[in-house]
């Protein structure tokens, strides 16, 4: 009996940028056209009600990958969560991943792509794979900004620790390919505000399925995403706060769902232990002043064991940071006052 070939959805949501996701359609689409995949891949865009796009004009611009390519607008706009998760919801893809539309397929990469899947091992449960994010630096070069946990392609296996230990890697959108079927829609719309939603769902993936770590460059990255950023604050330190602010909950909410799955104090410590430390990672990139500043931080993470842990520690280091730097004021002045030999 001839086994189903397995099946492939971009998913690339668009708003005010339509020469970009044109970019992004046709990164896909020439290599689709190229493998002769049309049967196995498809591009859908969801055009998120944006005021500047013609859509007559940007299907247009695509047409001619019509038999695989699919273009619509939203009658409202949803916000980018609701927007990703209502196209992963619909989609009937074995896989699917989104591409956000400032970002480009590389080249010659969906054929690799396309037999990661065919090879993936039929006796595991493989809920989603993912690829380190590059990106360009000014002078040309690539450098590896993120999501690279190892040095060579590993599965990861399922469980409440795994989730917590990986879960960072699931915050770029772009380079995450998961099975939708495996998606828990209920916990994505309880969080549907939060900006760090992919953390959310991948870390709920790891609790229960194998994710595959590959580590190839597939996508070229490009940081335009301004038209997003406005949505969660006006001003730079806003965004920045309210990112800040986004992740540790989302590490708060991931932390509750593998500590349901867990008994016993020492699998409690093993997991409050991975919580402390993606609050003290967070903590430690974040301006002290901004950290001082901040009164918006969830409530219910007042009482986390593991965030009381990262403040303390995090004040200890301010503390100790400071009066190094006092004692060698003082040490300079000194020095300074001192009469020349």
């Amino acid at each position: 009996m001839t086994q189903r070939s397995k099946t492939l959805e971009f998913l690339i949501p668009s708003y005010k940028r339509p020469q970009s996701f044109v970019r992004a359609v046709l990164s896909v689409a020439s290599q689709v056209e190229e493998l002769n995949l049309c049967d196995r891949v498809k591009v859908t865009v969801v055009v998120d009600c944006s005021p500047n796009i013609d859509l007559a004009e940007t299907i247009e611009a695509v047409a001619s990958f019509s038999q695989f390519v699919s273009v619509r607008q939203n009658d409202k706009n949803k916000g980018m969560s609701l927007n990703i998760r209502d196209m992963v919801a619909e989609s009937v893809a074995d896989f699917c991943t989104v591409l956000t539309d400032d970002d480009l397929l590389q080249q010659d990469s969906l054929k690799e792509i396309i037999e990661t899947i065919d090879n993936l091992d039929k006796q595991r449960t493989v809920g989603s794979f993912f690829v380190p994010r590059y990106s360009y630096l000014e002078d040309g070069s690539l450098e590896c900004i993120v999501c690279n946990p190892f040095s060579e392609d590993t599965i990861i296996d399922p469980g409440s620790l795994s989730s917590l230990r990986y879960m960072e890697n699931g915050f770029i959108l772009t380079g995450m390919f998961v099975n939708p079927k495996f998606i828990n829609f209920e916990l994505w719309e309880d969080h549907i505000e939060n900006s760090f939603f992919p953390v959310i769902y991948f870390a709920d993936l790891l609790l229960n399925y194998e994710s595959l770590f590959v580590n190839k460059n597939w996508f070229v990255h490009v940081v335009n995403n301004e038209c997003h950023w406005d949505s969660w604050g006006k001003t730079e330190r806003q965004r920045t706060l309210r990112l800040y602010n986004d992740y540790m909950k989302a590490v708060a909410v991931s932390s509750e769902q593998a500590l349901a799955r867990e008994s016993g104090i020492l699998k409690t410590i093993d997991l409050w232990k991975q919580e402390f430390l993606a609050y003290k990672s967070q903590m430690n990139a974040l301006p002290p002043l901004l950290i001082k500043e901040n009164k918006n931080i969830d409530s219910s993470m007042r009482s986390r064991v593991p965030y009381i842990l990262a403040i303390v520690y995090y004040s200890l280091s301010r503390f100790k940071f400071n009066l190094k730097e006092l004692v060698s004021k003082m040490k300079n002045l000194t020095n300074s006052l001192m009469p020349s030999q």
